[in-house]
């Protein structure tokens, strides 16, 4: 759904209130959360209020492309907690993340949950990344955790897998007689005079 869907009559209102929704994929515990406290249902899901515990990083969106990266944080952890966050890359790393917008009137009754409000529409996905780098930090005065969750936009100035280059393009498609790169080797270094046309 997009926030297009939404009749204009229920934005021009001025009443229009805005929460966040975050569904993270962990291996073997996923969890879906919002900022607020209690339950709420949204889009046929239900999510666990974080009240203040869980920190969002600032978002940087561009028209039709996720941020480039987001960072959770949680700045008051337990002991408890700290020790579950050590050694948990199979449990996280590489796992989706998803963070959506739910928009809600601000002057209506909600549904008797924890959430007040009357929730507009279903989630408007805003973000879609994976998840990596959770680590924790302890000192005799504080303790917090961070999780790293990378964009599309972060991924595109990353190295390819492999090279362009014969070899890794035959290793790619191996058994389809691929030539493609052969003399692309031949083309290093090489200068091309044009000649203009009389």
């Amino acid at each position: 759904m997009s926030v297009h869907d939404i009749p204009d009559a229920e934005l021009r209102r001025g009443t229009t209130g805005l929460t966040i929704l975050c569904q993270m994929e962990f291996a073997t515990n996923p969890q879906r959360w919002w900022l607020g406290y209690g339950d709420l249902t949204a889009g046929g899901t239900t999510y666990k209020g974080t009240g203040d515990v869980i920190q969002i990083s600032a978002l940087s969106l561009t028209y039709g492309m996720s941020a480039g990266m987001v960072t959770f944080t949680v700045p008051n952890a337990s002991p408890q907690m700290i020790a579950r966050c050590d050694n948990q890359a199979a449990e996280v790393n590489n796992r989706p993340c998803r963070i959506f917008y739910q928009l809600f009137s601000a002057t209506e009754a909600g549904d008797g949950g924890g959430h007040r409000g009357r929730l507009i529409g279903d989630p408007i996905s805003m973000f879609t990344g994976r998840m990596r780098d959770m680590r924790s930090t302890s000192s005799h005065t504080d303790r917090s955790i961070e999780l790293e969750v990378y964009g599309r936009m972060s991924w595109q100035g990353r190295p390819p897998h492999g090279r362009w280059t014969s070899a890794d393009q035959k290793a790619r498609f191996s058994g389809l007689g691929d030539t493609g790169f052969d003399l692309l080797a031949s083309l290093k270094d090489k200068a091309i005079t044009w000649v203009p046309a009389d």
